[in-house]
């Protein structure tokens, strides 16, 4: 091939790689920002679930249901950030486990001691249900 077209095709390529990469961010920011419908959102590609995962989510619906402060808030928003990033490389499930755990204890330092009877009944019964939904 001459230089002309080796520049001409490399031109296309560049084009066309741009346009993919063009696409698939507009795509990408229209679902992270909810302008895309949420049934044709489910359709993408979706990246890990976060560490925890449905607990994890059950677990914050439940810690700010507790009338938390602000302080309190950003001082437990703390401590679980501080135990996704402890658990991001780990892939030993007892490890994981005991890392949420040991953040959970320290979450409890935090709440007051009715917010921590609260808390201790809202995850009996979180456990209850899951043993009703999945008996051993």
């Amino acid at each position: 091939m001459d230089r002309l077209a080796l520049r001409i095709k490399f031109s296309f390529l560049s084009v066309a790689a741009a346009t993919a990469l063009l696409g698939a961010g507009g795509t990408f920011a229209a679902v992270a920002f909810g302008s895309v419908p949420a049934a044709l959102a489910q359709d993408q590609p979706s990246a890990p679930p976060p560490a925890g995962g449905e607990h994890g989510h059950r677990m914050g619906e439940m810690l700010m249901s507790l009338s938390l402060t602000d302080a309190q808030k950003t001082r437990i928003r703390g401590i679980m950030a501080d135990a996704r990033k402890q658990n991001e490389n780990v892939t030993d499930r007892d490890t994981r486990r005991a890392n949420m755990k040991a953040a959970l204890s320290k979450v409890e330092t935090v709440l007051t001691p009715s917010q921590r009877t609260a808390l201790h009944a809202k995850m009996d019964a979180m456990r209850q249900q899951n043993q009703t939904a999945h008996p051993q």
